[in-house]
């Protein structure tokens, strides 16, 4: 009664924790993700994952590690990653960006990780069904995380017959594509008051002609996808706006994600554990 007493305790600070860090978001304005790029999160990385290692290893004496693997603990992560789940889904810029949603992660990925350092095998062997679970979730959830300073979102201007390159980061600054996009053709259905219904375009990309819609990107490579996001007049035309957002650590979340749909494969076939009485 008294151990989860502190454990309560210690998920109100948690709590707290966020609940300051939302004042600094007031404050200072959105968390410096870009300061942490490759390699500094990489680094970052894995001296955070030594640390949780030696907690783990050191965890009958350690108060923070018997916090961490407990159940108020796993209860708070859950609230929070829902919670983060929904907010990032909701919000129209990167959620990532904020300090509230830093802190809540962190905490949710570290423990995860105290779980899977401690759930992984038991006496009978490595728990494949559990580690396939666990680590997907850590994958997805962790790529997204700490992949997010090196995730790149870029927007340029797509006209016929004028090849382009310069595309403009959210931050203002230019960059320049190592391929050109040119628009071959642009269709738009529209509403009896001219509002657009749907539009869509044929673009050369790098020499190559794909369709974009809206809400249907290209995916040039595993870690960038192309997206239409609007049209203007130009000309005697129309100018498309493109998206192009480059994500490096996507393969790292898709290979969670495959983990994830193991792991509930196997739930299915394998049926719920039976305890032997």
């Amino acid at each position: 009664m008294k151990n989860r007493y502190k454990n309560i305790v210690a998920s109100l600070v948690v709590m707290g924790l966020i609940g300051c860090s939302s004042v600094v978001q007031l404050s200072v304005g959105d968390f410096p993700v870009d300061v942490f790029r490759f390699p500094l999160n990489l680094i970052i990385l894995i001296g955070w994952s030594y640390v949780l290692y030696e907690l783990y290893r050191n965890r009958q004496r350690n108060v923070l590690a018997q916090y961490m693997l407990s159940t108020e603990a796993t209860v708070l992560s859950v609230i929070l990653l829902i919670a983060g789940c929904v907010i990032a889904g909701l919000q129209r810029n990167p959620a990532t960006t904020s300090y509230p949603f830093v802190v809540a992660m962190f905490f949710v990925l570290s423990q995860l990780t105290m779980v899977v350092l401690r759930g992984w095998r038991n006496a009978q062997g490595i728990r494949w069904r559990f580690l396939c679970n666990h680590v997907g979730l850590w994958l997805a959830v962790g790529a997204g995380f700490w992949g997010a300073p090196d995730t790149d979102v870029m927007r340029l201007m797509v006209v016929a017959d004028a090849p382009n390159s310069r595309a403009y980061r959210t931050d203002g600054s230019t960059t320049m594509l190592d391929y050109e996009m040119t628009l071959v053709d642009f269709r738009a259905d529209m509403y009896d008051n001219g509002t657009p219904m749907a539009y869509e375009a044929d673009v050369l990309v790098g020499g190559e002609q794909v369709s974009l819609a809206v809400n249907h990107p290209y995916s040039r490579t595993i870690a960038e996808d192309i997206y239409l996001v609007g049209y203007e007049p130009y000309a005697a035309g129309v100018a498309c706006i493109v998206q192009v957002v480059r994500q490096p650590w996507k393969w790292v979340m898709a290979a969670g994600i495959v983990m994830l749909i193991a792991g509930a494969v196997m739930m299915f076939v394998q049926g719920p554990k039976q305890r032997s009485v």
